[in-house]
């Protein structure tokens, strides 16, 4: 089926082009794939973008929904018409638990904020501190060395989002999160929990009505306001850091209306970036040493490069560039288990994606896991190969990036493979094809690419190493870990692993 869309050219004229409807599943005729959806989100994904191709089409529900994976569709609604997909219906429950900060706005009220926490994300001043998040990683070895010495097993997720909250706490907040830990920590998990749609007739219900389920859930999110007036006021009194975003936001002014940010708006603000600066980097940690736990060549190849190159000393920010297995080992965790594992828009107006129809109104999902696991450009997708990223087996990048400076297989883009494509056009192929900068993407792309990418990068790569170099972690038999689909990629049931010492001294300053 054809339908009649109307684009813009280069120079803004409009036109209209025949464009066809993408293929997808019929689902049931009252709610489509949404069934499917909830049973197993990240299968039906998959299958979806390995059975139709790099652009789809299925009911959910009463919406229509695109998935989009082929990297110049990708590129298309995440950077070159970015102001067409826009912020909807699935970051309503976002807003409603956290507010609007940066993370659901668009437009002059994103720039406003964005202007604001940038300065704190520059790669140069990140480096320039690398020492808080050294400095609280070794916080957290301390804290492992009474279970390395009895032997009781740890469940590291939690610990991974303790070390994250140190981390963000110093660098940003100018306060130590930590001390709110008892506080936040209970009250996010609910929170999340609830944005997630379920299909439960206690999350159908009205906000209002006074089930015991609301109850719980009014209280959590007062503890997150709470926590977050705490810390403005803190500021206010001159007891918080000059420096800590908490203060740039206490004197920015919107960039429209000239007026300062009230209270609601800041605390909107801070409770995105506690949940995007520590939720998806705590998940990530958790999968990468989770990952390097599984595979014993992946640990002892990681351990014989920081030997190396690092001694027994504690690493720098500049140490990372000579460590490029850690680099990889990092960059194949962030493919196989994407923390931001999904990017949903909704469509303005009309366009041509792919070939493809979208109308005005409709979503459209950019799936970065459906992406990452795909057998068209990755080769064995399932396995954790940290050998992808390698500089032996990187290539120059493609040009389809989004103008930053990205780094040649990094988790910026480039890469490896090649081959040609069925004739079929299924998208299936013979050998992996070469990749494209928008076949592995989990920071996102373009103006709305994750602002806390470099500080998420140093984190990762610096707890990494200096875990190895101090502990040898290995799983608890018989508990099996599978990713969940939730705002983030959340392992499930959790990750308990026994902390061993590793068979050296410990880093040295």
């Amino acid at each position: 089926m054809e339908q009649r869309t109307t684009t813009k050219d280069a120079a803004g004229e409009q036109r209209h082009v025949q464009a066809e409807q993408a293929p997808g599943p019929v689902g049931s005729v009252l709610f489509g794939a949404l069934s499917s959806f909830k049973k197993d989100t990240l299968r039906l994904l998959t299958e979806l973008q390995r059975q139709y191709g790099g652009v789809a089409r299925m009911k959910m529900g009463p919406y229509l929904v695109h998935q989009v994976t082929e990297p110049e569709a990708v590129k298309q609604v995440l950077q070159d018409n970015a102001r067409n997909y826009v912020r909807g219906r699935f970051y309503r429950g976002f807003n409603l638990f956290f507010g609007r900060g940066m993370l659901t706005t668009d437009g002059a009220e994103w720039r406003t904020r964005r202007a604001v926490s940038r300065p704190f994300f520059h790669r140069a001043g990140l480096r320039a501190r690398s020492g808080t998040v050294t400095d609280t990683v070794e916080e957290l070895l301390a804290r492992w060395e009474p279970s390395a010495r009895s032997g009781d097993p740890v469940d590291i997720t939690d610990d991974m989002m303790w070390l994250a909250m140190g981390v963000l706490g110093r660098m940003l907040f100018g306060v130590d999160l930590r001390r709110y830990a008892d506080r936040l920590l209970p009250a996010v998990r609910f929170s999340l929990k609830a944005m997630i749609l379920t299909g439960e007739v206690k999350q159908l219900l009205p906000r209002w009505v006074p089930t015991a389920y609301q109850r719980r859930l009014k209280g959590h999110q007062q503890v997150l306001n709470d926590v977050m007036d705490e810390i403005i006021d803190l500021h206010r009194r001159g007891e918080g850091s000059p420096d800590s975003v908490v203060s740039a936001l206490l004197k920015a002014t919107h960039e429209v209306t000239g007026e300062p940010f009230n209270q609601r708006q800041i605390r909107a603000e801070l409770k995105t970036l506690f949940l995007a600066g520590h939720e998806t980097t705590g998940c990530a940690l958790t999968w990468t040493l989770y990952a390097v736990a599984q595979h014993e060549d992946v640990r002892r190849r990681l351990d014989a490069e920081l030997t190396e190159v690092l001694g027994g000393r504690v690493p720098t920010a500049e140490d990372v560039d000579d460590l490029p297995y850690l680099r990889a080992v990092v960059d194949e965790s962030l493919r196989l288990y994407p923390p931001i594992w999904l990017f949903p828009r909704d469509a303005v107006a009309d366009d041509r994606v792919g070939g493809y129809h979208i109308s005005a109104g409709s979503t459209v999902i950019v799936p970065v896991y459906a992406a990452h696991h795909n057998p068209a450009v990755w080769d064995n997708p399932e396995a954790f190969d940290p050998e992808r990223f390698c500089p032996a087996h990187a290539v120059r990048p493609t040009n389809s990036g989004d103008g930053s400076p990205d780094e040649i297989g990094s988790a910026n883009g480039g890469g490896t493979g090649s081959g040609t494509a069925d004739e079929n056009g299924s998208g299936a192929r013979s050998t992996p094809r070469q990749r494209d900068r928008y076949d592995y993407f989990p920071f996102g792309g373009g103006a709305r690419k994750c602002i806390g990418m470099d500080l998420a990068l140093l984190e990762l790569r610096l707890a990494v190493a200096m875990v190895v170099q101090r502990y040898r972690l290995q799983l608890v038999a018989g508990r099996p870990v599978s990713p969940a689909a939730l705002v983030s990629l959340r392992p499930q049931p959790g990750v308990l692993m026994h902390i061993r010492p590793a068979e050296r001294k410990a880093p040295t300053a």
